[in-house]
């Protein structure tokens, strides 16, 4: 018998390993392991269904339809789905051609009208929320048509950005052969060593393709050593992320993915030089809304491209006037300061510096890069405030030298603007020819400069205080607490700075080019601050309110009913005690109810074949309404007792009171026809299916809401325990049910005797 191995198969048909597993866990396909093998092969009958399905998923015949061509083996049932799979695409052909009318007219109304905002957009909307978002038409059939019919089909992904972390893993590379790889011999030494498998979800475990062969690795404890196989650091970073089924074309998704970042402004495909990928695509386990699919995380390496202003709108100036200083430093909120020691600071890049006994900071520099190092860094947004004075020259009272500020170590200087490119200056733009004297700064995380001329003067001879104010909401610069420029809705205000690390504060001065000479700056005080972030508020109010009819509910306590193997088998008395237990009466349990119905004191004596085994027994067969409406009263509960009959007239008005009471917490008591009696304790599908719990059972029954109320009998109902009207003392409960004994015990009837 001919076989082939996985790995040849897999390269073969351009299909992964893991989706050949989930084949054979549907029970489409079966492998052989031959003895001393590590790895699986398959058969030529197999090789030959594998094509088959692949060609079938093309054609997007869902695996349980796949199963049922494969068991039944009939020609019927193939036609069967194929009919179906026909009726499917006609009506998403009539939904499309719907759809084009839609959008050409109102493209045509758009043009006659000259309708140009985009407030006319919800006119569309009303028309396209009668539509699903479906594929586009179908090419004639080949093989290569329905490959590509299938690519044309797969909806574009819309990936989330996910962050890996650095994590120690075993790998499932053999140590003294790293070349190679033994996925499921890694799995079996995992389990054999106790290891935790890592749980869905949580970036424990992931399985990839390498040059090698399917590959696995597993979060382990960092003073894991290497046994077998290879342990290594995995070294994190930026994954694209989208959820696929396994029953789905695992390398159609894949392709997809990556086709979904061509043009994408914002991230892009991470390549190595050589044109692989940084890291192969990972898929990680996930939990399945639909346990009879297997739902896995696609993820594949991505880098953030440059950011780019151009993608956003123009930042505004805010008008002089329209806000103050102390409205602009209560919008900027200060979490923590530092007082930078003058002594502290470093020079960078050999400039002049010298402590004067003074306590000021001589600070002379003659290249563009050099300053003076704060020690201090911050993230955004933040705010530095200089103190300075500038040895003036002789006959000059305004300074020549820019003051900076740089935010990261980066101090160099782009042409034109006269500051370092993460830098913040006054006074700059001053050559031998010009005197801009303007305020000019690098926008954080875009770095495009911004330069307003004339508003960065300042004399020489005094002392100077400027701060930069790089807020959430505002840019701003001061100069002696005068608001020199004030901007809002820079994009780096709407982007994420969750991955933004802190930055060193640098200081400096820089005299332009064919300057008369280069000033001396005295620096007295640098003060930097933290400034409190801005949180965005993400949600709308009431916009995640559940607002619409819940579709599913359960209460939050469910276990066993009853005992019987500890003598509690009257079951009126479990629900009772069930329904008190939700309700937060813990004294009210089953052995109360046992002896509040008198289960417990009376033996029920039957005059006919069997009429049951206790009063509460006899009561439900009796259709004793008010026997079981006293019980609750009793214990200070309005209850309302609704039979059968009435039930199966009205369902549709009583299934929504039930769903309320599950919604509440609150299970309902059921007698069915002939059933052990239990409780409801939850709904499905808008109450069409519910949850009973009875007899000895740990989970609840499904139970449709229908067959809860079949039969040809008029015996059974549900009883409603509302709310909770008075608080009696136990003692009182007790008394009163002990008093009631003897007429209990010497109560008879037509059918039965209780007592003696």
């Amino acid at each position: 018998m001919e076989l082939i191995k996985i790995t040849a198969l897999t390269e073969q048909l351009g299909i992964s390993a893991r989706s050949l597993r989930y084949y054979e866990q549907s029970g489409l396909l079966q492998s052989v392991r031959p003895e001393f093998e590590k790895y699986r092969f398959y058969d030529a009958e197999n090789v030959e269904r594998l094509k088959q399905i692949l060609v079938l998923r093309k054609m997007q015949i869902p695996i349980k339809d796949i199963l049922r061509i494969y068991e039944d083996e009939s020609m019927s049932t193939v036609v069967e789905v194929f009919v179906e799979r026909i009726h499917a695409l006609e009506a998403q052909e009539g939904a499309l051609a719907e759809l084009k009318r839609i959008v050409s007219e109102f493209l045509q109304t758009m043009l006659q009208n000259g309708i140009t905002k985009i407030s006319a957009l919800p006119l569309l909307y009303e028309e396209l929320e009668k539509l699903p978002e479906l594929p586009p038409a179908r090419e004639p059939l080949t093989l290569d048509a329905l490959s590509a019919v299938s690519e044309q089909l797969e909806q574009m992904p819309d990936p989330a950005i996910v962050s890996l972390p650095v994590l120690h893993v075993a790998t499932s590379f053999l140590r003294e052969n790293p070349q190679q790889s033994d996925a499921e011999g890694f799995w079996r030494w995992v389990q054999a060593q106790q290891l935790p498998f890592g749980l869905p979800g949580r970036h424990e475990r992931f399985e990839f393709q390498t040059q090698a062969g399917e590959a696995a690795m597993l979060r382990v404890p960092e003073d894991w050593a290497d046994g077998e196989f290879l342990t290594q650091t995995f070294p994190g970073g930026l994954f694209a992320a989208v959820n696929v089924y396994l029953d789905e074309d695992l390398g159609q998704r894949f392709r997809a993915l990556l086709r979904s970042f061509d043009g994408n402004q914002y991230y892009e495909v991470d390549y190595t030089h050589s044109g692989a990928l940084r890291h192969p695509a990972l898929l990680e386990n996930l939990i399945s809304p639909d346990e009879r699919r297997e739902l896995v995380c696609l993820l594949v390496p991505v880098k953030k491209r440059r950011a780019n202003p151009a993608l956003f709108d123009a930042p505004r100036e805010v008008a002089p006037g329209d806000i103050s200083l102390a409205e602009l430093e209560a919008q900027n909120p200060v979490l923590w300061t530092v007082e930078v020691p003058m002594a502290a600071l470093t020079p960078v890049n050999n400039p002049h510096l010298h402590i004067l006994e003074s306590g000021e900071a001589e600070y002379r520099a003659w290249l563009l890069r050099q300053a003076l190092d704060t020690h201090t860094a911050v993230t955004l947004p933040f705010r530095v405030d200089v103190e300075f004075r500038v040895q003036g020259q002789s006959g000059k009272s305004e300074a020549e030298s820019s003051i900076f500020c740089s935010y990261g170590a980066d101090t160099g200087y782009n042409t034109g603007s006269a500051i370092g490119v993460g830098g913040f200056g006054v006074n700059t733009g001053n050559s031998a020819t010009q005197r801009e004297e303007g305020i000019s700064f690098h926008q954080p995380i875009f770095r495009d400069c911004f330069t307003f001329p004339g508003r960065g003067r300042f004399s020489v001879g005094e002392t100077q205080r400027v701060s930069w104010i790089v807020g959430s909401r505002y840019l701003a610069v001061l100069i002696n607490d005068e608001i020199r420029y004030c901007g809002s809705d820079f994009p780096y205000m709407s982007v994420d700075w969750q991955g933004e690390t802190p930055q060193t504060i640098l200081i400096g001065t820089h005299a332009p080019l064919g300057a008369d000479g280069n000033e001396t700056i005295y620096f007295r005080a640098v003060r930097i601050s933290q400034l409190a972030r801005a949180q965005k508020n993400r949600i709308k109010e009431g916009e995640l309110t559940m607002v619409t009819k819940q579709s599913n509910n359960i209460i939050p306590v469910i276990h066993r009913l009853v005992t019987d193997e500890k003598g509690e088998n009257y079951w009126f008395n479990g629900c009772a005690s069930y329904v008190m237990e939700c309700l937060g009466e813990k004294d009210l349990d089953y052995q109360f109810f046992a002896g509040l119905t008198g289960d417990v004191f009376v033996q029920h004596y039957s005059r006919i074949p069997y009429g049951g085994d206790g009063v509460s027994a006899y009561r439900l067969d009796a259709e004793d309404h008010a026997f079981f409406e006293s019980i609750f009263t009793k214990c200070g509960y309005a209850s309302t007792v609704v039979p059968m009959e009435e039930l199966r007239k009205n369902l549709q008005m009583y299934l929504p009171t039930l769903c309320a009471y599950i919604d509440r917490g609150i299970p309902v008591i059921a007698n069915r026809n002939e059933q052990p009696m239990g409780v409801f304790v939850g709904y499905e599908d808008y109450g069409k299916t519910l949850l009973y719990m009875t007899a000895n059972n740990n989970e609840p029954l499904r139970v449709a809401a229908q067959e809860a109320i079949a039969g040809d009998g008029v015996h059974g109902g549900w009883i409603f325990v509302g709310d909770k009207k008075e608080s009696r003392p136990l003692a009182e409960i007790y008394r009163e049910a002990l008093c009631a004994l003897p007429a209990l015990l010497s109560e008879k009837g037509e059918t039965y005797a209780f007592g003696a």
